[in-house]
C-alpha cells in the first residue's frame, strides 16, 4: 500500500521550528514517475526519483492533531506520464513528505486536469507542532455562501424598494 513518509529533514527542521518562532512552510507538490516503477519510499530521501511537474499548494486546512490535508491541480498542459510518486516540499525546496509505494496504481496526467487531494500526517514530530495558517476550506465555503447569500437578499430588498417607489405615484382603483 502507497504511503507517506514525513523525510528525516522534515522532522529536523520541524522540531528546530518548534519553539523558536520559525516555521516550516509546505508550498508546492511535485509528481514523478519513479524513473518508471513503483518502489518504497525511504526517509532520508531529498528528492523524488524522477519529479516532471511542481505547482503550489493551493488550498490546505486541518483535518487532526497532527494531519492537514492539502489541495493542488495539475492542468491538462501537464506533460503526459504514470505518477508513481508525490513529494511536497517547503518554501526552501526542501522535500518535507513523500508518498509512493511498492503497489502504487499509476495514475496518468496530461491533457486532463490532475487533481491532488492527500493527507499530510506528522505522526513522526510531536502533537501540537504542526500548525496551518490557513482558513479551514469547510468555514470558508461557508463564510462565501452565507456573504453570496445575504448580498443577494440585499439586492432583492433594493430591487422591491425601488418598485415600491415607482409604484407610490401611482393610483389603484
Amino acid at each position: 500500500m502507497p504511503t507517506t513518509l514525513l523525510t528525516d529533514i522534515a522532522e529536523a527542521k520541524l522540531t528546530a521550528a518548534a519553539g523558536s518562532g520559525t516555521q516550516v512552510a509546505i508550498t508546492h507538490i511535485a509528481l514523478g514517475d519513479g524513473n518508471g516503477g513503483n518502489y518504497g519510499p525511504g526517509f532520508g530521501q531529498t528528492a523524488l526519483q524522477r519529479e516532471l511537474a511542481r505547482q503550489p499548494i493551493e488550498t490546505r486546512h486541518i483535518v487532526g492533531n497532527n494531519a492537514w490535508r492539502v489541495k493542488a491541480e495539475f492542468g491538462p498542459e501537464t506533460p503526459s506520464f504514470f505518477v508513481r510518486e508525490m513529494g511536497f516540499f517547503d518554501a526552501d525546496g526542501d522535500l518535507i513528505a513523500i508518498w509512493a509505494g511498492d503497489d502504487v496504481v499509476a495514475r496518468q496526467t496530461g491533457a486532463i486536469t490532475y487533481l491532488v487531494d492527500h493527507v499530510l500526517s506528522f505522526t513522526r514530530v510531536q502533537d501540537g507542532l504542526v500548525i496551518v495558517n490557513a482558513p479551514d476550506d469547510v468555514v470558508f465555503d461557508l463564510a462565501v455562501t452565507t456573504g453570496t447569500a445575504i448580498a443577494n437578499l440585499q439586492l432583492e430588498q433594493l430591487r422591491q424598494a425601488d418598485a415600491i417607489r415607482k409604484a407610490e405615484g401611482t393610483f389603484f382603483i
